[in-house]
């Protein structure tokens, strides 16, 4: 019993010593003041944090719209093989295009070895070995030995 009662004793003064160190450190230290800026430091650090704030929307120019986009490039046919085996490669441009992405005719939509070529609008336009589409003018022509 006599062993509790030292033991309560010696927590208590423990308590209380921390709690006036606790109580006599901060009388001496410095007062922190005020946490808070005014309205126009906190403008002030704005500008340097984010840079000047954004002119006024309703007093800017609206943007011009932007140039349209160049024509597509003409499509030429150079050349088609068609296998036994009923695959094909079509050569658009001088690039191979193998069978999953071709779409050459096949029975009554168009003579055989006739590439269909469907375009971004929707427009269907079906050309043989040996011709070019021009997409600025629309319009399907024999391409020739010296163009490139």
């Amino acid at each position: 019993m006599k062993r509790t009662l030292v033991l309560r004793a010696c927590v208590l003064y423990a308590l209380l010593a921390g709690a006036a160190l606790t109580a006599q450190a901060q009388s001496q230290s410095p007062q922190l003041g005020r946490l808070f800026l005014s309205p126009e430091q906190r403008a002030q650090l704005d500008a340097q944090r984010y840079g000047p704030p954004a002119p006024d929307p309703a007093l800017t120019a609206p943007p011009s719209p932007p140039p349209p986009p160049p024509p597509a490039p003409p499509v030429e046919l150079n050349g088609v093989v068609q296998r036994s085996s009923g695959r094909s490669t079509v050569w658009l441009n001088q690039e191979a295009q193998n069978e999953p992405h071709n779409r050459l005719a096949r029975g009554k939509s168009g003579a055989p070895g006739t590439l269909t070529l469907r375009l971004s609008n929707g427009q269907v336009v079906l050309l043989k070995p040996g011709q070019r589409y021009d997409p600025a003018s629309g319009t399907v022509t024999e391409a020739q030995e010296g163009q490139p």
